[in-house]
């Protein structure tokens, strides 16, 4: 029997390394890699549903799902998935804390893949209230007057209870507009012949007792 050319013999095995490669690198088809929700005011968990499928004809083993944050928590009902099987990702994105549009990642690898593939999860967090502006200033030597900032309030159940500096160069109250809605966080400072600064907090109320800080900072400078 002849014996074939190396040249030969070494382009059938980059041939049959093609035709494996598939094969030992297996991949999940993912319906979406991208999902978007706008979280319920006051939904501190909000939960995302990557559906797959495997469509290849051997098993496909998930080995290592890797979140950006550690607000970021995914479940799988196993990690192998026969051939034609389906199956999700449950993904659960802790949001206190976190507010406006906020976007996180997650990194799925499987068994012989070097590659993994990117999930996106987007959420858009409402706020139960919004503060605004969140700095307020005076320079040296001006006249000590009162400046305001506007707090406005997303539900009539959060109830605003303290506003305090942690600075005695600085007081602050609150005053309440008529109809509930908004709220008046007013500072003045105790002097401007030099620089000063402050961290003021106000405490908020939410359904449920939950308390919850917001800050403002002031300044003389």
């Amino acid at each position: 029997m002849p014996r074939l050319p190396r040249s030969v013999l070494r382009a059938v095995g980059l041939l049959a390394g093609s035709l494996l490669a598939p094969l030992l690198h297996a991949e999940l088809a993912w319906s979406t890699r991208t999902l978007e929700r706008t979280a319920r005011l006051g939904e501190d968990d909000v939960a995302f549903s990557f559906a797959f499928t495997n469509p290849t004809d051997q098993p496909v083993t998930i080995e290592e799902v890797e979140t950006s944050c550690g607000c970021t928590a995914a479940t799988l009902a196993r990690k192998t998935y026969g051939p034609g099987e389906q199956g999700t990702l449950e993904v659960t994105l802790d949001t206190r804390g976190l507010s406006g549009p906020v976007e996180k990642t997650l990194s799925v690898r499987t068994k012989g893949n070097p590659r993994t593939t990117q999930l996106t999860l987007r959420v858009n967090v409402p706020t139960w209230l919004e503060l605004s502006p969140r700095l307020l200033w005076w320079r040296v030597g001006d006249p000590l007057s009162a400046k305001e900032a506007v707090i406005s309030l997303n539900s009539p159940e959060v109830k605003l209870r303290s506003a305090s500096s942690n600075s005695p160069g600085f007081t602050a109250r609150l005053r309440p507009d008529a109809d509930g809605r908004r709220q008046h966080l007013t500072l003045t400072p105790t002097a401007t012949t030099e620089t000063a600064q402050a961290t003021v907090t106000v405490v908020a109320e939410l359904p449920g007792g939950i308390t919850r800080s917001y800050v403002v900072f002031a300044q003389v400078r």
